[in-house]
Protein backbone atom coordinates (compact mmCIF):
# COMPACT_ATOMS: atom_id res chain seq x y z
CA UNK A 1 0.00 0.00 0.00
CA UNK A 2 1.22 3.49 -0.83
CA UNK A 3 1.78 5.74 2.19
CA UNK A 4 0.92 9.21 0.87
CA UNK A 5 1.60 10.85 4.25
CA UNK A 6 5.16 9.49 4.19
CA UNK A 7 5.62 10.69 0.60
CA UNK A 8 4.36 14.11 1.67
CA UNK A 9 6.77 14.21 4.61
CA UNK A 10 9.68 13.41 2.32
CA UNK A 11 8.61 16.08 -0.20
CA UNK A 12 8.40 18.61 2.64
CA UNK A 13 11.83 17.57 3.95
CA UNK A 14 13.51 17.91 0.55
CA UNK A 15 11.68 21.19 -0.13
CA UNK A 16 12.92 22.66 3.16
CA UNK A 17 16.46 21.36 2.51
CA UNK A 18 16.33 23.26 -0.78
CA UNK A 19 15.26 26.41 1.11
CA UNK A 20 11.90 26.65 -0.64
CA UNK A 21 8.66 27.73 0.96
CA UNK A 22 5.42 26.07 -0.10
CA UNK A 23 4.64 29.28 -2.01
CA UNK A 24 7.98 29.15 -3.87
CA UNK A 25 7.59 25.46 -4.63
CA UNK A 26 4.02 25.81 -5.85
CA UNK A 27 4.99 28.70 -8.14
CA UNK A 28 7.81 26.70 -9.73
CA UNK A 29 5.48 23.70 -10.15
CA UNK A 30 2.68 25.86 -11.54
CA UNK A 31 0.16 24.67 -8.96
CA UNK A 32 -1.59 26.26 -6.01
CA UNK A 33 0.05 26.53 -2.61
CA UNK A 34 -2.98 24.69 -1.24
CA UNK A 35 -2.21 21.72 -3.50
CA UNK A 36 1.39 21.54 -2.26
CA UNK A 37 0.14 21.69 1.33
CA UNK A 38 -2.36 18.89 0.67
CA UNK A 39 0.29 16.70 -0.99
CA UNK A 40 2.68 17.25 1.92
CA UNK A 41 -0.05 16.25 4.39
CA UNK A 42 -0.97 13.17 2.34
CA UNK A 43 -4.44 14.46 1.52
CA UNK A 44 -3.89 14.98 -2.22
CA UNK A 45 -2.26 12.17 -4.20
CA UNK A 46 0.27 13.46 -6.72
CA UNK A 47 0.56 11.61 -10.02
CA UNK A 48 3.80 9.91 -10.94
CA UNK A 49 4.44 12.61 -13.54
CA UNK A 50 3.93 15.33 -10.89
CA UNK A 51 6.18 13.47 -8.43
CA UNK A 52 8.86 13.32 -11.11
CA UNK A 53 8.52 17.09 -11.65
CA UNK A 54 8.83 17.64 -7.90
CA UNK A 55 11.91 15.40 -7.72
CA UNK A 56 13.56 17.37 -10.54
CA UNK A 57 12.91 20.68 -8.78
CA UNK A 58 14.15 19.26 -5.50
CA UNK A 59 17.21 17.79 -7.26
CA UNK A 60 16.57 14.28 -5.99
CA UNK A 61 15.39 10.98 -7.36
CA UNK A 62 11.68 10.27 -7.53
CA UNK A 63 12.38 6.90 -5.89
CA UNK A 64 13.54 8.73 -2.76
CA UNK A 65 10.22 10.57 -2.59
CA UNK A 66 8.16 7.43 -3.08
CA UNK A 67 9.99 5.03 -0.80
CA UNK A 68 12.08 5.36 2.31
CA UNK A 69 13.66 1.98 1.59
CA UNK A 70 15.78 3.11 -1.35
CA UNK A 71 19.47 2.54 -0.78
CA UNK A 72 21.92 4.59 -2.80
CA UNK A 73 25.65 4.96 -2.27
CA UNK A 74 25.10 8.41 -0.73
CA UNK A 75 22.18 7.27 1.43
CA UNK A 76 22.70 5.33 4.63
CA UNK A 77 19.74 3.66 6.28
CA UNK A 78 20.43 2.89 9.92
CA UNK A 79 18.76 -0.47 10.49
CA UNK A 80 18.82 -0.04 14.26
CA UNK A 81 16.71 3.12 14.02
CA UNK A 82 14.46 1.48 11.44
CA UNK A 83 13.85 -1.46 13.77
CA UNK A 84 12.97 0.87 16.65
CA UNK A 85 10.43 2.94 14.74
CA UNK A 86 8.95 0.29 12.41
CA UNK A 87 5.95 -0.30 14.67
CA UNK A 88 5.41 3.33 15.64
CA UNK A 89 2.14 5.03 14.68
CA UNK A 90 2.26 7.89 12.14
CA UNK A 91 1.85 10.62 14.78
CA UNK A 92 4.89 9.37 16.69
CA UNK A 93 6.98 9.28 13.49
CA UNK A 94 5.77 12.80 12.63
CA UNK A 95 6.95 13.98 16.05
CA UNK A 96 10.37 12.35 15.52
CA UNK A 97 10.72 14.02 12.10
CA UNK A 98 9.79 17.38 13.65
CA UNK A 99 12.35 16.93 16.43
CA UNK A 100 15.06 15.99 13.91
CA UNK A 101 14.20 19.03 11.80
CA UNK A 102 14.49 21.28 14.86
CA UNK A 103 17.84 19.71 15.75
CA UNK A 104 19.05 20.21 12.19
CA UNK A 105 18.10 23.89 12.33
CA UNK A 106 19.80 24.27 15.71
CA UNK A 107 23.05 22.69 14.52
CA UNK A 108 23.01 24.63 11.26
CA UNK A 109 23.52 27.84 13.24
CA UNK A 110 26.52 26.42 15.14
Amino acid sequence: MIDYRAIGRRISLYRKKKGLTQADFSEILGVSESYVSQVERGIAKASLIRLDEMACILETDVALLISDNVIRPDTFVNSEVSEIIESWPEDKIDLLVSLLSCAQEHFKDK
